[in-house]
């Protein structure tokens, strides 16, 4: 596609459109920017127009002014700029489109490789953990909601934080990647609802919980299938054997595709006649771990000689704790489980699993991570390290003490009330295995735009339900000053969330905290 001397009109630049912006004008084009939520300070407004040559508005424009439209998947279709765009047959193109488009004329690229990963959940912690993989052989650079990372040898350092998961970001996270000097094998990239279509390899970790985008006109699921159906000729998807859709959207005479599917996802109806490639299974008690001598074989990427770092402590287990928050320290639980890993019926690995987190918040990682690092040519022995020293995510079912109280973390971004009555459930059981009293529960968000927020009429709900299995339910953020129920309180914010529960909390209670927000 053509990007030079065009006329592009980008269409939410809180979203993302800010560096789509600033790449089209630098390759020479003529670029409106339309801050269509009005959420963008007046002095960024000023500087895209003074030192980009952007021009800025906060209504909408003629499309008919414009060569092509660049509008995010999530954007209401009803917006007057795509009804118009529309109505003349003007190009439209999603924020992954073009962003595509801008990678593919990038040529520090060349020569590294490409993962993009996207779904409703478990991205970060397929991203991570493939990055561990990976960084065992290779050296990896990785961008998620936790921040953008470089790998090697089983450790990572930060190179930046603060960035979201748009399309867009991608082009800021390699801009940062190449200024702080690093030029790495490979490239790990989560993305929200969708793909580029540059990825040599695309994982779609899951397409349900479906929901509604672009004021429910549309579905997020359909809005995902950006990665199948502009997945680039010669690359390899890696597919949740339940997301029937796109597997069927999968233009396989192109692409190389293969499914996994983990324990608890049994339940799922196959396409008549599916063979599942990836199978995950975990049991009680602990195993030797053990590779089989019969692997399969990998796509043949290239692969590293460099094999350092095998027995190196894992990089993941780290929190990532607010400031002022009370002091948190990993919480020593045994977990006792060990995970089969399998490729068409036979056995490839095992392993044996640390304590300190729920195992089953991570069993599409696993299988996703484990999968997609044979598949680039990572020797089994590496997957094993990485898998057995992971101690789980900051935020995702990490099991902690708070001065001396026994804690569940569950705050993230990713967080939904489903992600919230599956921790619940969690709590419940720990405190009847380990015979604890009560349960402090901290829900709610720290901004309502992380994710599309956690809406306050779902809390409500889940309130009602479960508030009385709580000894105390501290609700946080502005909007949840909505909800009522026994023995509620409210912060304003995760450190003061988990403050006052300590003020709750007993010796023998435990602590759930499920807050929506950026770690």
């Amino acid at each position: 596609m053509d990007l030079y001397r065009k006329k592009f009109a980008v269409l939410d630049l809180t979203h993302g459109g800010i560096p789509i912006a600033k790449s089209l004008a630098a390759a020479g084009n003529e670029v409106s920017g339309i801050d269509v939520y009005e959420t963008v300070k007046p002095e960024i407004l000023l500087e895209l127009e003074e030192k980009y040559g952007i021009h800025c508005s906060k209504t909408p424009l003629p499309a008919s002014g414009f060569d092509r439209i660049v509008a995010p998947v999530h954007l209401d279709s009803a917006y007057p700029m795509l009804v118009e765009a529309r109505a003349q047959e003007k190009n439209i193109l999603s924020h992954h489109e073009i962003v595509g488009e801008i990678l593919k004329g990038d040529s520090r690229l060349s020569g590294i490789k490409t993962v993009e990963v996207t779904g409703v959940k478990a991205k970060t912690s397929t991203s991570s953990l493939l990055a561990d993989m990976l960084s065992r052989q290779f050296e990896v650079v990785l961008h998620t909601s936790r921040g953008l990372e470089y790998w090697k040898a089983g450790t990572s350092s930060l190179i930046h934080k603060g960035l979201s998961i748009t399309p867009g970001s991608i082009l800021v996270a390699v801009e940062k990647t190449f200024e702080a000097g690093f030029i790495p094998d490979f490239f790990i990239f989560e993305v929200s609802i969708g793909g580029t279509g540059t990825a040599d390899l695309g994982i779609l970790t899951t397409l349900s919980p479906d929901y509604g985008i672009a004021n429910n006109t549309t579905l997020a699921s359909e809005a995902k299938l950006q990665l199948v159906k502009h997945a680039k000729p010669g690359s390899t998807l890696l597919i949740n054997a339940g997301a029937k859709k796109a597997i069927k959207a999968a233009k396989t005479d192109q692409v190389k595709v293969l499914t996994f599917k983990d324990p608890f996802s049994y339940q799922i109806s196959l396409i008549p006649g599916q063979i599942v490639d990836f199978i995950l299974e975990t049991r009680p008690g602990t195993l030797a771990l053990s590779v089989s001598s019969d692997l399969i074989t990998p796509s043949g990427l290239p692969k590293s000689t460099n094999l350092s770092g095998l027995s190196g402590s894992s990089g993941l287990s780290g929190s990532s704790i607010p400031v002022g928050s009370p002091e948190i320290q990993a919480f020593p639980r045994s977990s006792g489980s060990c995970v089969r890993f399998l490729y068409r019926g036979k056995e490839i690995f095992s392993a044996s699993l640390r304590p300190g987190y729920n195992i089953s918040a991570y069993r599409t990682a696993f299988v996703a991570a484990s999968a997609a690092a044979l598949e680039l040519g990572i020797e089994p022995e590496a997957v094993i390290s990485a898998i057995e020293g992971f101690g789980g995510l900051s935020g995702r079912m990490q099991e902690k003490e708070m001065n001396g109280i026994s804690l569940i973390d569950n705050s993230n971004s990713g967080m939904d009330i489903l992600s919230a009555e599956k921790a619940l459930d969690y709590a419940l059981l720990k405190r009847k295995d380990e015979k604890k009293e009560g349960i402090i529960l901290m829900l709610g968000e720290e901004a309502s735009q992380v994710c599309e927020g956690l809406p306050p009429e779902l809390v409500q709900d889940f309130v009602e339900k479960f508030g009385t299995k709580c000894k105390q339910v501290i609700l946080v953020g502005e909007r949840m000053k909505a909800v009522n129920g026994k023995n509620i309180s409210y912060a304003r914010n995760l450190p003061e969330g988990l403050s006052k529960a300590l003020e709750f909390a007993g010796g023998n209670d435990i602590i759930l905290s499920s807050v929506k927000c950026f770690r």
